[in-house]
């Protein structure tokens, strides 16, 4: 996943922040245990902790979404 994150970077001229320095921590996704099937076609679910909650990354749409959740009490899973 990441290194996909990489590859659109160099290739969209993205360029790392000045302040980025080699002791800050990477993001860092995990894959979800849950997959989602749509129309035939099975998506994986990727999250990274982040400040203020979760960034979830869809595969392979290349989609990313915030989830505001603080305390980051979400572990993944769906209430019902």
């Amino acid at each position: 996943m990441l290194e996909l994150l990489e590859d659109r970077r160099s290739q969209n001229g993205w360029r790392r922040p000045s302040d980025m320095t080699p002791d800050r921590r990477p993001l860092t996704f995990e894959l979800l245990p849950n997959r989602i099937s749509c129309n035939s076609a099975t998506f994986s679910i990727y999250r990274a902790k982040v400040p203020g909650g979760w960034l979830l990354a869809m595969r392979p749409h290349d989609q990313l979404s915030f989830i505001p959740d603080p305390q980051h009490e979400w572990d993944g899973g769906s209430l019902a």
